[in-house]
């Protein structure tokens, strides 16, 4: 995850779970990182997901509208996004760890709100960041599975339609 809008989505996580585990608004969140870039570095670290990464987080190019379309976007649909979650996941979202539950609810409000990127592209970026984020060695299996069930509610479209039995071969086939 090298690109500007993975970065965005990366800083995102990071400045979600912050709202999640603070309960600073998300326009302080901002406020936050824009005023003291190396803020978000020292949540990295001190969540331990910096994973030896020495490059500050301010030296890095991310989407700016992108960063700040998911921390506006996320925290207002937040109701919306965690009742879809509810219907897919073996747990009550409480039980849900707060970093799982930041890259659950970015992953359900692009499924949801930007139809123009693909599905499998949603699901790959959320795998990427709970494989660096995660709580652990399997978040990113859990987040796949739970995002894949809903991108088949919220994306039906792009799914192969379920197989068909095959026709019966010309002239009947009973020979």
């Amino acid at each position: 995850m090298a690109g500007r809008r993975s970065q965005a989505r990366r800083y995102a996580v990071l400045a979600l779970y912050q709202w999640q585990v603070s309960g600073l608004a998300p326009a302080e969140i901002v406020r936050h990182f824009f005023d003291d870039p190396a803020w978000m570095e020292v949540i990295a670290e001190g969540l331990g997901l910096a994973k030896g990464e020495k490059q500050p987080v301010a030296d890095a190019l991310y989407d700016l509208a992108l960063f700040q379309e998911l921390l506006r976007g996320v925290p207002e649909q937040v109701e919306n996004l965690d009742s879809r979650l509810a219907t897919v996941l073996d747990r009550p979202l409480r039980q849900v760890t707060p970093v799982d539950l930041a890259i659950l609810r970015l992953g359900v409000y692009e499924l949801a709100h930007s139809p123009r990127i693909p599905f499998r592209a949603i699901l790959n970026e959320a795998v990427e960041l709970a494989k660096e984020f995660g709580s652990t060695d399997d978040s990113h299996r859990y987040v796949n599975g739970i995002l894949d069930r809903l991108a088949r509610t919220l994306r039906p479209a792009e799914f192969p339609a379920l197989s068909t039995p095959a026709s019966p071969p010309p002239g009947g086939g009973d020979s």
